[in-house]
Parts: C-alpha cells; sequence; structure tokens
C-alpha cells in the first residue's frame, strides 16, 4: 500500500464552517492511516515574492500555483503520493480510500446550473481542490511551471479567475485525459439549495449525468457570501455530521 500524505491549508480568513470541513478531513485521514498537514498563510511563501507583489489582492490565483509548489517540495522530501484537498471540501464517507494505482489524478466536478434558454447543463470537467501526484508524475512539473509562466506574463489587472486552476486543467485535459476522479466532486450553489430542500430541475440534471456517489465534496467558499448561502451550507454539514 503506497504511503499517502494529505495536504490543506488554512491560509486567509475562514468562515467557522470551512474550520469544520478541515475537522472531517483531518479525522479522515488520521482514520486511514494518512499522514496529515495543515499550513497557514506560510502557503505563499512557495510563491516568489515578485509574484506575490504583483497578485496580492488575488489570493486565490497564487494559492492555485502555491499548492503545486509546496507539493513538489513535499514529493522531493518523502517520495511517496501527495494529495491536495481544499479547505472548504467535506468528507461524506470517511471509509472511502484515496486511489494510489496512478501516478497523477485530479477531482472531477459535475457542475450543474440554467442556461440562457431557461434549461439546466451539467458541466463535467477536472479541478485542483483534489488532486495527486507521485514522485513519478510527469504533470506537477510542466503544471507549476506553466501556471507560474502564465502568472508572470499576464496583465495583472486583467488575470481571470482560475486561469491556472480548473481552467488550465480543462484545456490540458482536452488534450492529456487526465485520470479523474468523480468522487471527488463539487456542489454548485443551485444544485446545494435542492439538495437541503425540495429535489427538482438542478437534481434532475445532475441525476441524469450518472456520477459515482460523492465521498468529497467540494462547497465552493468563493460562492458562498450570502446570508441564504451560508445557510444551506450549514444544513448540508449538519446532515453529514460534520
Amino acid at each position: 500500500m503506497t504511503p499517502i500524505t494529505i495536504l490543506q491549508s488554512a491560509a486567509d480568513t475562514r468562515p467557522d464552517w470551512v474550520s469544520r470541513c478541515m475537522t472531517s478531513v483531518a479525522d479522515w485521514s488520521q482514520r486511514q492511516g494518512y499522514g496529515y498537514h495543515c499550513i497557514g498563510d506560510e502557503l505563499f511563501n512557495w510563491v516568489t515574492p515578485e509574484l506575490r507583489a504583483k497578485l496580492h489582492d488575488r489570493i486565490p490565483i497564487l494559492a492555485d500555483l502555491a499548492r503545486l509548489r509546496w507539493i513538489e517540495a513535499e514529493l522531493s522530501e518523502r517520495g511517496t503520493l501527495v494529495v491536495w484537498i481544499d479547505a472548504d471540501t467535506l468528507v461524506v464517507d470517511p471509509t472511502w480510500r484515496v486511489p494510489d494505482s496512478t501516478h497523477t489524478f485530479f477531482g472531477e466536478e459535475c457542475w450543474v446550473q440554467p442556461t440562457a434558454e431557461r434549461s439546466w447543463r451539467a458541466y463535467q470537467s477536472p479541478h485542483n481542490a483534489f488532486m495527486g501526484f507521485t514522485a513519478t508524475s510527469p504533470v506537477l512539473g510542466f503544471l507549476a511551471y506553466l501556471s507560474e509562466s502564465i502568472i508572470e506574463r499576464a496583465d495583472a489587472a486583467h488575470i481571470a479567475p482560475q486561469m491556472v486552476g480548473p481552467k488550465l486543467l480543462k484545456a490540458l485535459n482536452n488534450l492529456a485525459q487526465f485520470t479523474l476522479v468523480p468522487e471527488a466532486g463539487a456542489v454548485s450553489p443551485e444544485l446545494l439549495a435542492e439538495w437541503v430542500g425540495e429535489a427538482g430541475p438542478a437534481t434532475t440534471c445532475y441525476e441524469q449525468a450518472t456520477r459515482a456517489p460523492l465521498t468529497l465534496v467540494n462547497l465552493c467558499s468563493s460562492l458562498t457570501h450570502s446570508e441564504e448561502a451560508v445557510r444551506r451550507v450549514e444544513q448540508f454539514l449538519a446532515r453529514y455530521g460534520a
């Protein structure tokens, strides 16, 4: 069995419900016998001072790069399988084990949202809220290099959100066909509203995508701002005992 190390960061200010998500990951890691390491704002020490100055107000983009550099450092020291999990990810099935049969993998989200035509669509794509690499991965070094290069060349005032996160992974996946883990997914606000309330068109759309049962759910704190959105997240956490 491959030794596995789970990495998380509590960088930046976190609401209480995110702390509860992190506790679920720490408890699950202990239960499964995984190593677990969590740091705070030290995460950004893995980004050069020049890029930190350039993107001082774009913390999520810096975090997308910093996590890759931290994983590289952990792999050089441990040489096993290192897995990153975003702080706003909840473990809903603590019996699940991380796949360890490949050198690179990413979570796969099924993002349900309404269309301009007033119908619903499920977008299935890789995301970096859950990803794992071994020391033999040919992807990690290139992904870190490419992410840093994009940030260096981009106009700081016009860097799109997720530019070196899910958007980059989606573009690369069209060519590389990464190993994706649908059990580690994400839930859109519209779908979450139905999961804690009454099933409706978002749920129907999701079910038609024929997804594997979720074991880790990214709750997307970047989209949880209103009191109603927080209430829905709290209801979901209560349902799964977090």
